[in-house]
């Protein structure tokens, strides 16, 4: 199983968390929390962390909810709201102020980035260090040559279609437009001194493949862009630079709408007065700003999709459970809605209808019997035949499957083939009687899933029938029951892919 952390970077508060499961996991201030932050600023019981084990489809993955907290408890910084769980993904950014924490998974690369380690011992502060803040200059002040060279770093960087490609476009437009020898992207992953770097032109690595980066520079960038420089005779800059032939170095976080997505890094071997080494960080600062609100607006959508992931996931277990829930009613109808959905996607595909109501006579088939939910189960396993008053209570459930779903955004495209999957082709089906094409072709499609499913199954009132005779009745019911057309591509599948989901025992055989 996964390992995740939750690990206040560095220049924030000092905390590490590791995620247990299956929790959950409280957030709060109150010592009963099992994360307590002891902060007036965070709510009692302020989020909720909660692990969902992973399936066949999805890995396991840590799900974030805030309670309802008064300051809000933001991801990569963006304000979820309360009551809506967000699965966490390496990488990400939780702030619930004033702490601030990056999600780690210990089996996990950002982006296939190197995760290497600071160099050398403990950093020291010689006599004479030179760290300062220093002030970026507005664009408006830049002269025309570095304004040129700015329009091309947009243009490049907002042509990248991923953050990789955005990695890439500002290190190589920051080391194009300020000449420095070595600039890479870089960011800490709150494991002690480590760094990721993603991109890098030139390069800060030792010879042993430690980064030659100041962690103390890194600390105080946290708050804004920082220069250190060395005095005339090689000394006054941090210790982890010397030895390096370093003379300059800048470092810049790279942040947008309170999410800090990592540092923009420049040093190199030229010895370069004050005005110029602002000037150069004004240059590289402006170039940062874009790639960071281009990151920022791809960081938006992916968490939008990760958000309406999360909300059809809940949707899909809510409508498993609704048919498992008709499916526990009739033991002999068990996994006929699932079995309806192959069919009907098998003959879409026959058809050449294309992927799209491939996937769509997939979702209709497993929903199309919802209504069934408002038939008595003793109905439906009545072993003999139906009366008038009992055949009209079943004929309802196209009617009440559409009612049921008709409000659920999600299913509005599948309405027809759940209200029309019992009308026939010449008219004497129901409930509304439709003839010919009249009736969707969804409804057509799932008719036929429908019926093929019935017969080739047991029932409480009769045993299966066999496939063969199945696929007679069909081929007799053509223009009758059935779209001729539909049924014939229906009956030109291979009878041995039918065969694999035809359930070949009664439920009393099978227990």
């Amino acid at each position: 199983m996964a390992e995740f952390w939750l690990i206040s970077p560095p220049g924030n508060k000092d905390a590490r968390f590791q995620l247990a499961s299956p929790g959950p996991i409280s957030i709060g201030r109150e010592i009963s929390c099992g994360i307590v932050l002891a902060d007036r600023a965070v709510s009692r019981q302020h989020a909720t962390l909660s692990w969902t084990p992973p399936t066949t489809q999805e890995p396991g993955s840590w799900r974030l909810e805030d309670l309802g907290s008064s300051g809000g408890t933001f991801v990569n910084g963006m304000c979820l709201s309360p009551g809506k769980a967000l699965p966490l993904q390496h990488g990400d950014q939780i702030q619930i102020a004033p702490w601030n924490f990056d999600v780690i998974d210990q089996q996990s690369s950002i982006n296939g980035a190197r995760t290497i380690v600071m160099s050398g011992a403990k950093e020291q502060q010689q006599e004479g260090t030179q760290i300062e803040r220093v002030t970026i200059s507005a664009p408006a002040t830049f002269a025309q040559n570095q304004l040129v060279l700015l329009l091309q770093s947009n243009e490049a960087i907002h042509k990248a279609k991923d953050e990789s490609a955005v990695y890439e476009a500002l290190v190589n437009a920051v080391s194009k437009s300020t000449r420095f020898e070595n600039v890479a992207f870089v960011r800490s992953t709150g494991q002690g001194e480590a760094v990721d770097v993603l991109a890098q032109v030139g390069n800060i690595q030792d010879p042993s493949g430690k980064t030659r980066m100041s962690r103390t520079m890194l600390r105080q960038a946290r708050e804004g862009a920082v220069v250190a420089k060395a005095n005339a005779t090689g000394g006054g800059i941090a210790m982890s630079l010397q030895g390096m032939d370093v003379r300059r170095a800048i470092c810049i976080p790279v942040e947008f709408a309170g999410a800090l997505f990592g540092f923009l890094y420049l040093d190199d071997s030229q010895q370069r007065d004050d005005a110029m080494l602002t000037e150069t960080a004004s240059v590289a600062g402006a170039v940062a700003r874009m790639a960071a609100q281009s990151l920022g607006n791809q960081q938006r959508a992916r968490m939008e999709q990760r958000l309406a992931m999360e909300k059809q996931l809940m949707f899909e277990g809510f409508m498993n459970s609704l048919i498992l829930t008709i499916d526990a009613k009739d033991p002999y109808t068990r996994g006929h809605s699932e079995r309806v959905a192959i069919y009907a996607k098998m003959l879409a595909e026959a058809a050449n209808l294309g992927p799209e109501m491939m996937e769509l006579a997939y979702r209709c088939g497993r929903v199309h019997d919802i209504g069934k939910i408002n038939v008595p189960g003793d109905l439906l396993r009545k072993p003999s035949r139906l009366t008038a008053e009992e055949f009209a209570q079943i004929t309802v459930h196209p009617d009440i499957s559409y009612k049921i779903l008709h409000p659920i955004p999600q299913m509005r495209d599948v309405l027809p083939g759940v209200l029309e999957h019992h009308e026939k082709w010449d008219g004497s089906g129901y409930p509304n009687k439709l003839v010919g094409e009249k009736i969707s072709v969804l409804g057509r499609i799932i008719g036929i899933a429908d019926c093929f499913d019935a017969m080739t199954s047991s029932r409480a009132y009769r045993p299966a029938r066999e496939i063969g005779e199945v696929l007679v009745e069909i081929e007799k019911c053509l223009g009758k029951h059935f779209d001729p057309e539909l049924g014939k591509v229906f009956l030109s599948i291979p009878v041995h892919k039918l065969t694999e989901h035809i359930v070949t025992a009664s439920p009393a055989q099978a227990e």
